[in-house]
């Protein structure tokens, strides 16, 4: 036997006489001679502890572990320990998060309280009934998924704390960057699904002539041309009916909510329109000041304090929208179609039968610039996206013209960036989701004469809608305040709702 051979039986033997022998250590002050006693039975009366053989042959059972991992090449939790209160500054990645938050009613809990033997599980004797439930739910689910990477603790390095505020805001809320927003969204197929009209609780509008969604609440105005309004809530599935608003011998041409979503504007063919409080129910009937004989085409400014109508003869009508005063007209050739705002509320877009764009500046009240729309014979719709770039205009020839903003006010015939010849009839209405990355355009000269275009590659969907889709003639359109939903007004009685599965909220 070599030295070290026996240092290691000498150090074993010293633990084991510190953990059983300690008895031994206490000497009596007279050794007194006594009998033998043969009986293991008495074996209280003797001078010794009884040791078991196999704690003799393997030392206690946290010796055996640590001998057998060392072995292995392993280290117990218990090693790790003494290294980190060597180090206590330092902490590993796969350590475990505090809990942010602990029930000391859990430590309580039993297995035996909760689980119980049924005539489907059988008996339960393969379970320890006096086991603590919480440590027996940790332990199955280490089992299946082990421990997940969110739970761990990351090592933190000296660089990592000089990143900037900026930097960890995109590291929780990624969409903020742009870039890696637009590149999600599939360019050339949109996955969506029509799920249930939005009107189907009650079909009692007639024939829809607008819809809007509120901007602040999961519900939806459908109005049409019986005179009568109905609030919806948007879940796609039940659509329940919230709330119903009735004008008498008042067909609905037109309907607005606005940004404030507390009231709503109702305009039609007769010399006044109502404006209706959301909030307490009541409507007033006001009457159109001037000259303006009718309200069935306008718009409400996204600040919204100015309301733009159209006249007779191509003139334009700007009114307060809390007083109701006429604060200037103007005049352009040809029938008003359309109208588009700015996004500071200092500029009106108008779009005519003719093949002219006018744009209104409201500040010296009067025609900024005016600008020839390509290939367009007789225009019928226009719009602006949110993000103040893309300038759509649209013809009756079906041809949807893309123009960066800011270049149409350097020439009286700018050059589009982008043409869209999908449909062949009569452009009824152009509308941007809330990220400019959608453009939807429609015709309701022929039936499912709907498309969907991608920005900023400029490419139509392909998908959109099915081949066997029925969505009718389509009159109006409308994105919900976070693009999940898409409503189209027709012809008939029903309004379609489709589900855009990228876009996630309401």
């Amino acid at each position: 036997m070599s030295s070290d051979e026996s240092s290691d039986g000498l150090e074993e033997l010293q633990s084991l006489k510190a953990l059983y022998g300690e008895q031994a250590e206490e000497k009596p002050a007279k050794i007194q001679r006594k009998r033998y006693i043969p009986k293991a039975s008495q074996a209280k009366e003797l001078n010794y502890v009884e040791v078991p053989m196999e704690k003799v042959l393997f030392g206690d059972r946290q010796r055996l572990l640590t001998n057998l991992a060392k072995s292995v090449g392993l280290k117990l939790p218990n090693d790790d320990e003494d290294e980190q209160e060597a180090n206590p500054g330092q902490s590993k990645p796969g350590d475990k998060r505090k809990a942010a938050w602990s029930d000391s009613d859990d430590e309580d809990l039993q297995v035996g309280d909760v689980k119980k033997a049924t005539k489907h599980t059988g008996p339960l004797n393969h379970l320890r009934k006096d086991k603590s439930y919480k440590e027996y739910l940790t332990a199955r689910f280490q089992r299946t998924l082990n421990q997940p990477k969110w739970a761990e603790k990351k090592a933190k390095n000296e660089d990592d704390e000089d990143a900037s505020s900026d930097e960890e805001l995109l590291q929780t809320v990624g969409f903020i960057d742009r870039k890696a927003r637009s590149s999600d969204l599939p360019q050339k197929t949109l996955n969506f699904k029509r799920v249930k009209d939005l009107n189907r609780a009650t079909y009692s509008e007639g024939n829809a002539t607008s819809i809007q969604f509120h901007p602040t609440s999961t519900a939806a105005l459908v109005a049409g041309m019986n005179g009568l309004a109905t609030i919806y809530a948007v879940d796609g599935q039940k659509n329940e009916k919230l709330h119903n608003m009735r004008f008498k011998k008042f067909p609905l041409a037109c309907t607005r909510i606005a940004p404030c979503g507390t009231k709503a504007y109702f305009g039609s063919i007769k010399r006044f329109y109502y404006s209706y409080d959301l909030l307490e129910a009541k409507e007033s009937k006001r009457t159109l000041p001037g000259d303006i004989p009718f309200m069935h085409r306008f718009e409400v400014s996204p600040c919204g304090q100015f309301i733009v109508t159209a006249g007779k003869f191509g003139a334009i009508h700007l009114l307060t929208a809390k007083t109701n005063e006429l604060l200037h007209s103007f005049k352009q050739e040809g029938k008003v179609k359309r109208f588009a705002w700015s996004g500071d509320s200092k500029r009106i877009l108008v779009c005519g039968s003719t093949s002219n764009v006018t744009v209104l500046n409201l500040r010296q009240n009067l025609i900024e610039h005016s600008f020839m729309d390509d290939g367009c014979i007789y225009g019928e719709s226009i719009q602006l996206s949110p993000n103040q770039r893309l300038l759509a205009t649209g013809s009756q020839e079906g041809v949807v013209n893309i123009y960066d903003y800011e270049s149409v006010f350097a020439s009286k015939t700018p050059q589009p960036e982008k043409r869209f010849m999908n449909l062949r009839t009569a452009i009824t209405d152009l509308q941007f989701n809330h990220s400019s990355e959608l453009l939807a355009m429609c015709s309701s000269e022929a039936p499912n004469a709907v498309k969907l275009a991608h920005f900023p590659s400029a490419t139509v969907y392909s998908n959109f809608p099915e081949q066997n889709e029925k969505v009718g003639s389509v009159t109006s359109m409308a994105f919900s305040p976070h693009s999940s939903f898409l409503a189209c007004t027709t012809k008939g009685k029903q309004v379609p709702l489709f589900r855009l599965k990228y876009f996630k909220g309401y």
